[in-house]
């Protein structure tokens, strides 16, 4: 594999992963939206409202996507470049291209 198309894999990687994470968090401050409104229901504690919870969940699903995208991206890209400079990989320059 060329190390252009390592370097576009480990892009696509990397924004799988920010989405899986953060739908995933996202995904349990809803749940915890729906958990507390229901023990307010029935007394156990006061109401909230979906900003209330939601904000927090969300800002912290883009942190934690963006934190675990880069990890993906950064690790792809690493092994990309020690991967071509092992096999003694002539690095292209401007204006050069492999053939």
């Amino acid at each position: 594999m060329s190390r252009r198309a390592s370097i576009a894999f480990s892009t696509a990687a990397a924004i799988a992963t920010f989405l899986v994470v953060q739908d995933r968090v996202t995904v349990g401050g809803a749940r915890d939206y729906v958990m507390r409104q229901r023990a307010a229901e029935v007394g156990e504690m006061p109401a909230v409202t979906v900003d209330e919870v939601m904000r927090p969940a969300v800002t912290r699903s883009v942190r934690l996507g963006l934190l675990w995208g880069g990890v993906v991206l950064a690790a792809g890209v690493i092994v990309a470049l020690s991967a071509g400079r092992s096999r003694g990989v002539p690095e292209e320059g401007p204006g050069q291209s492999r053939r």
